[in-house]
């Protein structure tokens, strides 16, 4: 211990001292404690004459404990935060979380899902701790609408990610925060986005009454989540055959487009406009085999579609895949399959693209799944993954 007190000195550092100096070794040499504090490792180095890793050091620039925690930074963060609210939100904090939700609503058209998937989930945390800390009424109820449209945004991820049990989940969350924040167009909207997930995971029937009740909701005209609905409502209808409940929902649903103005016409989550009408009455008329109908709608949608949406422009050219397959063009059908699936990365395919991509082949005769141009595209296909239908 005496070389150990030299040795610190020769650093011009004060030593510990007696009992404080006795201890200090009872714990090192009981592993209870590691040497962490760099001039008693130096005096240690200087001692034994060996290098830090020698003795069984971590360099400084890979010492652990001197770096702080992620959790511990962001319990600074969140302290800081209360400091600047003084323990309620501020306004400019909830028009920041309203904001922010905007700009999730416009990310979901150019965005991969899964990545989308990991923000919202962070976000919704921290939005989680800020609603417990409001105090006002009315920043509440504005908080709890940003919670409502952030719920349903991650419903509409989860849909695109194919991941069923989540969406289940999720859509008990988004019912009741869109219902408590007493706004009938943020529950309108909400519910068409769970119209979709159960329309994807095949259960038509609910996807017809959950749409239904999206529209009887809407109380306010011109709101964005009536005419999704109804769109997405003639698209179950096109699936179980009915030709007549499909025409009268596509009708509705333009009705409904041409009264919307403004922010309701942007391309977002919270936007619905011509190019995402077109795209849905093209899947609704593919599905009912309707082909001249359906390739003039695929047509314009590919037209008026923004080059960055990539799951609407996807699922047109899929549908059109299919409509080949119907036309008897089994080579056409697969290169447009091809053309789309390598036009987008993993993650942009990953889910309902994927899964519309294996049902167009699966609507292929057996012998034409045999055909050399449809064989190719095994490669391309991926198989069901268990973690997108969990």
């Amino acid at each position: 211990m005496r070389r150990f007190e030299a040795a610190v000195l020769d650093q011009g550092e004060q030593s510990p001292t007696g009992a404080s100096l006795k201890r200090m070794f009872a714990y090192w040499e009981s592993g209870q404690r590691a040497v962490s504090v760099p001039v008693y490792r130096r005096a240690f180095v200087a001692i034994y004459g060996q290098s830090a890793e020698g003795l069984g050091f971590e360099t400084p620039s890979t010492d652990l404990m001197q770096q702080p925690s992620p959790a511990g930074l962001e319990t600074l963060r969140r302290d800081l935060d209360r400091v600047l609210s003084n323990g309620a939100p501020s306004e400019f904090v909830v028009d920041d979380w309203e904001q922010l939700a905007e700009r999730y609503g416009r990310a979901t058209r150019d965005r991969p899902a899964a990545l989308l998937l990991a923000d919202l989930s962070d976000d919704l945390g921290q939005l989680q701790a800020t609603l417990t800390e409001s105090r006002s009424t009315v920043g509440r109820r504005r908080l709890t609408r940003v919670v409502a449209q952030m719920s349903g945004l991650m419903l509409l991820t989860l849909v695109k990610l194919d991941n069923r049990m989540a969406f289940r989940r999720w859509a008990r969350t988004a019912r009741v925060a869109s219902a408590e924040a007493g706004d009938s167009l943020t529950h309108s909207w909400m519910l068409a986005q769970e119209a979709y997930g159960h329309f994807y995971s095949n259960d038509l029937y609910e996807a017809i009454a959950v749409a239904q009740r999206a529209q009887e909701v809407s109380s306010v005209p011109g709101g964005v989540g009536a005419p999704l609905a109804a769109a997405l409502e003639a698209r179950a209808h096109a699936v179980v055959g009915d030709r007549q409940a499909t025409a009268a929902a596509l009708g509705r649903a333009e009705e409904l487009v041409s009264h919307l103005s403004g922010d309701a016409l942007l391309a977002s989550a919270f936007g619905y406009n011509e190019a995402q009408l077109a795209f849905h009455a093209g899947s609704a008329y593919t599905r009912l085999g309707d082909l001249p109908a359906a390739f003039a709608a695929q047509e314009r949608a590919l037209v008026l579609c923004a080059p960055g949406d990539y799951t609407d422009r996807a699922m047109t050219r899929l549908d059109r895949a299919a409509c080949f397959v119907v036309d008897g063009d089994v080579t056409a059908s697969a290169q447009e399959i091809a053309g789309t699936l390598l036009g987008l990365d993993d993650e942009q395919r990953r889910g309902i693209i994927d899964g519309r991509a294996r049902e167009v082949i699966g609507e292929m005769s057996a012998t034409q799944r045999q055909l050399p141009v449809v064989r190719e595209l095994h490669d391309l296909v991926r198989p069901t993954r268990e973690d997108d239908l969990l």
